[in-house]
């Protein structure tokens, strides 16, 4: 008698540990989510006056992509979303495009300088 309730309480742990993993492990993939960039909700064809400005485009494909605008035409849009050392350019069909943000630049608090270091 003995023997069979430490046989069910072993079986009742087994099922336990595994199903409270499983629930934690799907809390923490609702957590890690990158946190999504703040900007501004735009329509492909106000992008024409926004050459310059950095995007994030999230396609059809369930890509995101962030670069700064560098052309845009009435069938696609090239993004520039390299680095200095390695450019790199990315041209999106308008088709693809599910949203279209316009990422504000961040404001600095030395506005009006150079940027130059002094010794």
């Amino acid at each position: 008698m003995i023997a069979s309730l430490i046989a069910s309480l072993a079986l009742a742990a087994a099922v336990a540990v595994p199903t409270a993993h499983a629930a934690a492990a799907k809390t923490k993939a609702k957590t890690s989510e990158p946190a999504k960039p703040a900007g501004q909700a735009v329509e492909y064809a106000e992008l024409e006056s926004r050459v310059g400005q950095t995007l994030v485009i999230e396609t059809t494909f369930k890509t995101t992509r962030t670069g700064k605008l560098v052309k845009y035409t009435q069938p696609s849009l090239t993004l520039d979303i390299g680095t200095e050392e390695k450019p790199m350019e990315l041209t999106v069909p308008k088709e693809t495009i599910k949203t279209i943000m316009v990422i504000a630049p961040a404001a600095t608090n030395d506005a009006g300088t150079s940027g130059a270091k002094k010794n």
